[in-house]
């Protein structure tokens, strides 16, 4: 399934109103691959001072949400270019469902999305 470049706008959106009394300054940037089949999440930015309370969690779950729900793969790749502890940032991911590429040696990690089961 795909899902159009409005939607993620949208939905990014809907995040930045969601959390900003909670969140301050928060950056996401993601965008789809030309055949649709993945979300690449390109960062997620928080402000140093609210950093390790739980709100990369708390948006981290929303993306995780749009994937299962649109049934898109997200697509990363971890890195330490902003000064994060590679290793923390390895289990952050994979606390929410990604999975690090084993052919890959660059921190290429792909989130599958789950079936969602709807209450009838």
């Amino acid at each position: 399934m795909t899902v159009d470049q409005q939607v993620l706008d949208d939905f990014n959106k809907e995040i930045k109103i969601k959390y900003r009394n909670k969140i301050q300054d928060l950056k996401i940037e993601y965008c789809q691959d030309e055949l649709g089949d993945y979300i690449y999440l390109v960062c997620i930015k928080i402000k140093k001072s609210q950093k390790n309370q739980g709100y990369g969690s708390l948006v981290m779950s929303e993306v995780v949400n749009l994937a299962d729900s649109s049934s898109l793969r997200v697509k990363l790749w971890v890195t330490n270019i902003f000064g994060a502890n590679i290793d923390r940032l390895y289990e952050f991911y994979k606390k929410h469902g990604f999975v690090l590429v084993r052919t890959d040696n660059d921190g290429h990690m792909i989130y599958f999305p789950r079936k969602t089961c709807r209450k009838l």
